[in-house]
């Protein structure tokens, strides 16, 4: 089956004409762009993710190599056939070296069927087809109200739940305790990531990541981070975007409070969980931040709020504190701080037996959106 969506971005009228007289047979619908207005392309191309992009790349003249790589990295996914007029040795190579799919030359009636041909069986083959993974944000209303401990805990149970691809990825920073409570030993970060985006494939993304079980990585952030190397917000966001392409889930540490690349991962996310507790610090924070996202429409459907190491008896009820948030509470997890401390003094999260545990494996069946699996009663004599 030829692709569905295509994107045309072609200055030659008599290249474009001929391009759209090849796939009329296919009825796919098409979008065009204007090859000149360099920003607009990408941005209508990471946002509508086309199958194919067909280019007249000799419009580009010698920037043909740099955009090539720049809508590479905005939509991973969209496969790019180079168009020319004819076979030209120099634009062949400037195509592959740019990172195209194809080349074809003109009469296109003739080469772009078979190139279109080639770029769905690589698709079959590499298993491409698969879906657009989801995103999960954990944010902390302030420090230590356990964001990461939930996160780690959640990705380790979307893998044995869902037997998917899953990627616990940290973008916290300023502390990145991921690495150690995932036991990480890989020696590259999400910094590293979002600084080779350009050559970002699946190739090389292998080797960015730490596997920590089948069907479980782990991308850390850097033990140590420079405010003047780090990467831009918007590198971030398209790291998010490519990340997707490559699993099932992904789950994505974003610390505390709003940092600048919390909100710029907030435009990315599918779902972003608010952790608090029951601090009056941390309730402050939490009612400031919920209230700013949910007026913004983009963001108010993705919030969720969680209440973190709920005591058993508070001094507020749920429905008061829903109401003064403004909306209901996702989930709540109680306390179990010392069961957590054992487990890091192991060097290892909770054993699925543990209370705490079994909440966690109840809020993924929730994200999941599944029944948990109720826990087996143990046999007794006296029933």
């Amino acid at each position: 089956m030829y692709p569905s969506s295509f994107a045309l971005a072609i200055e030659n009228a008599e290249l474009r004409a001929s391009a759209e007289t090849a796939l009329a047979p296919l009825r796919s619908s098409i979008e065009r762009y204007d090859r000149s207005n360099m920003e607009a392309l990408l941005a209508g191309i990471a946002e509508r993710i086309p199958e194919v992009l067909m280019l007249d790349i000799a419009a580009f003249q010698e920037q043909a190599g740099t955009a090539l790589r720049e809508i590479r990295t905005r939509a991973p996914k969209t496969k790019i056939v180079a168009l020319h007029g004819t076979a030209d040795p120099h634009w062949i190579l400037e195509s592959l070296r740019g990172g195209a799919a194809e080349f074809v030359q003109a009469p296109f009636s003739e080469t772009l069927m078979p190139a279109l041909a080639r770029i769905v069986e690589a698709r079959v083959e590499n298993g491409s087809t698969r879906k657009k993974g989801r995103l999960l944000g954990f944010l902390s209303a302030k420090g230590g109200c356990g964001a990461t401990t939930i996160a780690c805990h959640v990705a380790v149970e979307l893998q044995r739940q869902t037997k998917s691809n899953v990627l616990m990825a940290d973008f916290d920073l300023a502390s990145g305790l991921t690495r150690f409570l995932m036991k990480a030993s890989g020696d590259y970060s999400v910094v590293d990531a979002a600084r080779n985006l350009s050559r970002l494939d699946a190739s090389l993304w292998q080797g960015f990541l730490s596997p920590v079980k089948p069907g479980l990585s782990v991308l850390p952030a850097p033990l140590t981070v420079s405010h003047r190397d780090t990467p831009e917000e918007a590198d971030f966001q398209e790291l998010l975007r490519f990340m997707r392409t490559q699993h099932d889930w992904c789950v994505i540490d974003l610390g505390r409070s709003l940092t600048s690349v919390a909100e710029a991962a907030l435009q990315e996310v599918d779902d972003l969980f608010l952790i608090s507790t029951t601090e009056v610090i941390a309730l402050h924070g939490l009612k400031s931040m919920a209230r700013g996202l949910q007026d913004d429409q983009h963001n108010k459907h993705k919030l969720h709020v969680i209440l973190n190491r709920a005591p058993k008896m508070m001094d507020i009820t749920r429905d008061e504190l829903e109401k003064i948030l403004g909306r209901p509470l996702y989930a709540t997890l109680p306390n179990d701080y010392p069961s957590l401390y054992e487990s890091y003094a192991k060097g290892s999260l909770l054993p699925p037996g543990n209370r705490l545990a079994q909440h966690f494996a109840r809020l993924t069946s929730q994200i999941i959106g599944v029944e948990a699996a109720k826990p087996k009663r143990r046999f007794s004599l006296l029933g």
